[in-house]
């Protein structure tokens, strides 16, 4: 979903990939930028730069009152920050040092960038979320998927899959993805899952394995999916955190109460992540 907003801005949290130079020099550069322009920087980690005030851990940038977060990584650190967070704050994301599937600017477009949010020529995205829990523990959110796969080698688990409304399906596998439309370009389309349009309010179920080829699943995200394994199972968060899950217990996933917002300048819309990948 996407709105245009005149997003008031004064307060500014840089966060940036750690013990990567080139993405430290881009980020002090910004930070100048928008210091030049008399607007509040915070960073993490610290830039030492004179101005900028700093926090010790992404945590904290979440106890201060920011209107704009200005990422300065590859998609790895986004994913984190937007777990850690877990906040309706908008992010401008500048892509150094990875493919920058989630990225909207290259370091060379960022202060043009500013100027643009100052005038309110920008649009704020909103993308689904994926909230799970299992026995009364909620995991931190997914932006991309929730991964569910065996822990042994030696078994292959049973996974029993409640659609919900009655439609309970139990098949023999490896592992199964449950994806956001964000996430149909991450781990899912390497299983050659489907791309889905960004804004739909969908989750993409992707078996991992599946002995009897189950299809790929695309189920509206307006009530909860629920999965069981046989054998215990590891939760794998964005390809990042890593839980673990007993045999025989569902696991309980549905829509995110908060979405993550992210400032987009371009026509291209939902379709943005295709480019991204190269796709021309």
């Amino acid at each position: 979903m996407v709105g245009r907003n005149l997003l008031k801005v004064s307060r500014i949290a840089m966060i940036t990939k750690e013990g990567h130079g080139e993405a430290k020099e881009v980020a002090r550069d910004i930070a100048q930028a928008l210091l030049d322009r008399g607007l509040s920087v915070t960073s993490f980690p610290n830039l030492h730069l004179k101005g900028v005030d700093h926090v010790p851990n992404v945590k904290q940038v979440g106890a201060r009152k920011i209107d704009l977060i200005v990422t300065v990584s590859g998609d790895g650190t986004i994913l984190r920050m937007l777990r850690v967070l877990d906040n309706t704050t908008p992010c401008l994301c500048v892509n150094v040092g990875g493919r920058g599937i989630l990225s909207e600017i290259k370091p060379e477009q960022a202060r043009v960038a500013i100027d643009k949010i100052l005038k309110g020529d920008m649009t704020i995205e909103k993308r689904l979320r994926i909230k799970s829990e299992f026995e009364g523990t909620v995991f931190p959110p997914a932006l991309n998927e929730v991964h569910l796969v065996k822990q042994t080698l030696a078994h292959t688990p049973n996974f029993t899959i409640d659609l919900d409304s009655g439609a309970v399906f139990t098949q023999r596998m490896d592992g199964i993805l449950i994806s956001t439309p964000t996430g149909s370009t991450g781990h899912s389309y390497s299983y050659g899952a489907s791309f889905l349009e960004g804004s739909l309010d969908s989750f993409m179920i992707t078996p991992e394995g599946s002995i009897n080829r189950f299809p790929v699943i695309v189920k509206r995200a307006n009530s909860p999916v629920r999965v069981l394994g046989s054998f215990a199972l590891h939760l794998i968060i964005d390809g990042q955190d890593v839980f673990g899950v007993e045999a025989d217990t569902f696991v309980t996933f549905r829509k995110h109460e908060r979405d993550a917002n992210f400032v987009r300048f371009d026509t291209a819309g939902s379709f943005r992540q295709l480019k991204n990948l190269g796709f021309k």
